[in-house]
């Protein structure tokens, strides 16, 4: 079970630790990510910010486990992993609201498949973010980002997003509304989930970063190329276009 690591530049503190079987596999990213968003959803709903360790289930088999808090010695995640007051997650109580996006593929599948496929880190996924309409609220941009990854994460990493996809938490007043760039493409690169996972975390830190918090578009490169094209609304607004 290998131990990984990761924080940001800007964020340093926390560090999220985490571990499974098969870390490189796309089952693992989908735990993973559910437990990560369990894990947040717990936090805010609780007001409870302090150093965790979430163990995360599968059928009642133990499937991996993330650690938050800062990075100092001593603060590793099997000296935690050792200890009493793990807080434990049934990675199938993460399943989306809504429906696997291909059921063949869903996460309760125990046949879904594992074969390795390209690494997140395999091609450059650069966001470009403009601002241009109504404030939104942090908690609705955090709580929709929080929806979208855990949707996004029930279909395959490098399965193409072919049709618009819109996500909201809820009833918090924000959608996130995304669909392939038209055109779309008929080439590689095209507008993958994978794309959208990693894109995600770099607008919340665009906002975050910046103290802005309202409606933004989104243009979703890799490598240079523009695949997919995403937007904030704001839910009066959503429900304008959508009478239009």
């Amino acid at each position: 079970m290998p131990i990984q690591a990761t924080s940001t530049r800007r964020y340093p503190v926390p560090v999220i630790q985490f571990y499974g079987e098969g870390s490189g596999s796309v089952l693992f990213r989908r735990y993973l990510i559910w437990g990560l968003v369990m894990s947040i959803c717990n936090m805010l709903f609780t007001s409870t910010f302090r150093t965790s360790l979430v163990v995360l289930y599968y059928r009642d088999a133990e499937v991996g486990g993330i650690l938050f808090g800062p990075q100092e010695p001593g603060n590793s995640l099997l000296r935690h992993h050792t200890t009493k007051g793990a807080i434990p997650i049934l990675s199938q109580s993460l399943a989306p609201g809504r429906a696997a996006h291909n059921p063949s593929k869903s996460s309760n599948d125990s046949t879904a498949p594992t074969a390795p496929t390209a690494p997140l880190t395999a091609n450059r996924i650069t966001v470009v973010i403009s601002p241009f309409g109504s404030p939104i609220s942090a908690n609705d941009i955090y709580m929709t980002i929080i929806s979208a990854l855990s949707e996004a994460a029930v279909p395959l990493s490098t399965d193409p997003i072919e049709e618009p996809f819109t996500s909201r938490f809820g009833t918090f007043p924000c959608y996130l509304v995304t669909r392939p760039v038209m055109p779309p493409r008929r080439t590689p690169p095209i507008y993958e989930w994978r794309h959208l996972i990693q894109a995600l975390p770099q607008a919340m830190e665009f906002m975050v970063g910046r103290g802005v918090f309202r409606e933004s578009s989104m243009e979703i490169k890799v490598d240079g190329l523009t695949v997919g094209l995403a937007t904030f609304f704001a839910q009066e607004n959503l429900r304008g276009l959508r009478g239009k």
